[in-house]
């Protein structure tokens, strides 16, 4: 009763009705009115094992999935043909979808998604259209044969995260003489995941040493121990500047040897590349970024296992 009690003091009466637990796959549970801090299930493993034991006793949830799941079997009613140098493979879009999210090694012919390819939706004599696999994909249906899959059980929970959309200054040059705005993607229990546009990641690949990040973590320091309501309401005062910072005193600065770069199923129409800077780079030269960076993380976490698991599965 105490633990309920406390929860209660927490969230509005809304979020502790059981009936408000989503009834569509893609649903979000958003931090702040504008939506510039949100959370999905499908980024946490207990929310994902919660939906997946809910989804059983609601009907419209169990209903939407499985609208899902068809869609992703219609895909191998979708023949594609690959024409490499010496052989023209033929497959399906979702044998093309499964074989990138989960297992890129076993491309026909071990092709590169990424690279151009002679392809043909038509027949294995063409007419063929030089383009890369990952140009193939839909960006929806790429979220639904991840949500399947999850549920499913055939792809690896994710460890908790926090959505974000916002903009940053990333400085970089000999003297930080450089400066671009980059996005802010998602704050993760491990560390940051930005964008930036592709041309600009060339340019830094000429540049040695380090970049420095201008992040303003005092917004999220003082986040901590906010109930829902009075979070949404003090998130709300970044509408448009969500830890955005020009101060150099809040600079953040890291090696460019310790950034990870990734990129996504839709590089090519976007053009964006992804850079992980994870925390533990942080925590010896920027202690107090550390610290609101990962104390945002545990409290935000603890704030939405509440929410999901401990009231919502009870109440079930």
């Amino acid at each position: 009763m105490a633990l309920l009690n406390n929860i209660t003091n927490f969230f509005p009466s809304s979020f502790l009705n059981s009936n408000e637990l989503p009834h569509s796959l893609g649903e979000e549970f958003s931090l702040c009115k504008n939506g510039n801090m949100v959370f999905h299930w499908a980024d946490f493993f207990e929310t994902c094992d919660v939906i997946k034991e809910r989804m059983e006793n609601d009907s419209e949830l169990k209903a939407d999935f499985e609208s899902r799941e068809r869609g992703l079997v219609r895909l191998s009613l979708i023949p594609v043909w690959i024409r490499t140098a010496h052989k023209v493979y033929q497959t399906n879009m979702f044998d093309i979808y499964h074989k990138f999210i989960m297992d890129q090694s076993k491309f026909p012919g071990g092709v590169d998604p990424f690279g151009p390819q002679d392809i043909s939706f038509i027949s294995g004599t063409g007419p063929f259209k030089k383009l890369a696999l990952a140009e193939c994909f839909n960006s929806a249906t790429y979220k639904d044969f991840v949500l399947v899959n999850l549920l499913q059980g055939k792809l690896a929970k994710r460890d908790f995260r926090i959505r974000v959309k916002s903009k940053i200054l990333m400085e970089y040059g000999d003297q930080f003489e450089k400066a671009n705005l980059i996005h802010l993607e998602q704050i993760t229990t491990n560390g940051l995941l930005l964008s930036i546009d592709s041309s600009l990641l060339g340019t830094m690949a000429d540049v040695k040493g380090r970049v420095r990040l201008l992040l303003d973590t005092k917004c999220l320091e003082n986040s901590i121990g906010k109930s829902v309501e009075d979070l949404s309401i003090h998130l709300d005062q970044f509408a448009f500047n969500l830890m955005y910072s020009s101060r150099k005193e809040d600079g953040i600065e890291v090696s460019l040897g310790d950034i990870n770069v990734q990129s996504s199923f839709d590089f090519l129409k976007n053009h964006k590349a992804f850079l992980f800077v994870p925390y533990n780079h942080l925590k010896k030269d920027h202690p107090a970024a550390f610290k609101a960076l990962n104390g945002f993380v545990d409290y935000s976490r603890k704030l939405v296992r509440n929410h999901y698991v401990d009231v919502l599965k009870k109440s079930a």
